[in-house]
C-alpha cells in the first residue's frame, strides 16, 4: 500500500512552496528503478528510513545514495530512484524560484544535483532532522517545516516581479513569443536568462519546454485526445516534435510510458499542487 498525502502550506509559505507532503509505503510496492520526470520544482526531503539511490539517466553507472535531509535540485532531464525496505519521507515542494528566497546560491548551481541540506541550509537543518525523527505525527511534522522556513525567509523586494516573469514565460512557446514578452515587459533576454539562473536554475527557453512538456503529458494522462492533438494544444509543431521532447525528458516513448505505468510520476501528474 502507498499512502501520499498532499498539505497545503500557511498563506505566508503559500507564494513560495507548492505543498508539503508525505510519503509512506513498503519498496515492493514500487518499480525497482523509478522514472523521475523533470517538472522545473525543487524538492527539500526529510527521509526518516532507509537511503535512496538517485541515479542520473545522463549516467546510469553514477548512483548518489542519500538519507536524512536533502535537497533535489530542478531537472532538465530524468532521472531514476531506488529504494528498498521501508519507505517513510516528509517533503516540501518549492513553486518555481520559491527555494530563491531562502538562499543566495544560485539556482542553477543545483541543476540536475542531489545535494545534502546544509550545503543549502547550513547546519540548523540537523537539529530539525533530529527534531521530526521525535514524532510520527504528520501535522507536527508541517508545523516544525514550516517554523523552520518562516525564521529562513529572506525578503527581497524584486521578488514579486520575478515571479510575474516567470510565471509570463510558461506560456512562452517559441523565439517570438520571447520576443513579444521582451517588449511587453521592457526585460530584454540576456537579463532574463540572469534571473532565471538565479531563481529556477534554468534558461527561460528550457524552462519553457519542460513547462510545455509536463502540461503536454497530464494532459495525456487525463484525456483519451491523440497525441497529434495533445501536441498542438501545448504549442508543439507536429507529433514527431511532441513525441522528441517526450523522450529527452523520460527517455521513453508514449507507448512505453503508459505501459510501463511508473508510480511516482503518476502521482505527481495527480497532484492537484503541482
Amino acid at each position: 500500500m502507498i499512502k501520499y498525502v498532499e498539505f497545503t502550506p500557511s498563506p505566508f509559505l503559500l507564494p513560495f512552496v507548492e505543498c508539503i507532503w508525505s510519503l509512506r509505503s513498503h519498496s515492493r510496492y514500487l518499480k525497482k528503478r523509478e522514472l523521475i520526470i523533470p517538472g522545473g520544482r525543487i524538492e527539500l526531503i526529510f527521509n526518516f528510513s532507509d537511503g535512496v539511490d538517485w541515479i542520473d539517466s545522463k549516467d546510469l553507472s553514477t548512483v548518489s545514495s542519500h538519507a536524512g535531509a536533502y535537497l533535489l535540485g530542478p531537472r532538465n532531464r530524468h532521472f531514476f530512484v531506488e529504494q528498498k525496505g521501508i519507505i517513510d519521507m516528509v517533503g516540501v515542494r518549492f513553486r518555481h524560484g520559491g527555494l530563491a528566497s531562502y538562499t543566495q546560491m544560485p539556482m542553477s548551481m543545483l541543476m540536475n544535483e542531489v545535494v545534502f541540506q546544509d550545503q543549502v541550509f547550513g547546519k540548523d537543518v540537523d537539529a530539525l532532522m533530529y527534531r521530526l525523527l521525535e514524532t510520527v505525527d504528520s501535522k507536527q511534522h508541517i508545523i516544525l517545516i514550516e517554523d523552520f522556513l518562516a525564521k529562513r525567509f529572506q525578503a527581497e523586494p524584486r521578488t514579486v516581479k520575478t515571479f510575474q516573469l516567470i510565471s509570463l514565460v510558461k506560456g512562452c512557446e517559441s523565439l517570438s513569443s520571447f520576443k513579444t514578452l521582451g517588449e511587453k515587459t521592457g526585460v530584454h533576454y540576456k537579463k532574463l536568462e540572469r534571473v532565471f539562473a538565479q531563481y529556477t536554475g534554468y534558461s527561460p527557453k528550457n524552462f519553457s519546454r519542460v513547462m510545455r512538456f509536463y502540461k503536454a503529458l497530464r494532459e495525456m494522462k487525463e484525456s483519451s485526445t491523440s497525441l497529434t492533438d495533445i501536441g498542438l494544444n501545448q504549442g508543439y509543431y507536429d507529433q514527431p516534435h511532441f513525441i522528441r521532447d517526450f523522450k529527452a525528458f523520460t527517455g521513453k516513448s508514449p507507448t512505453q510510458f503508459h505501459a510501463e505505468n511508473p508510480v511516482i510520476a503518476n502521482l505527481l501528474l495527480q497532484s492537484q499542487n503541482v
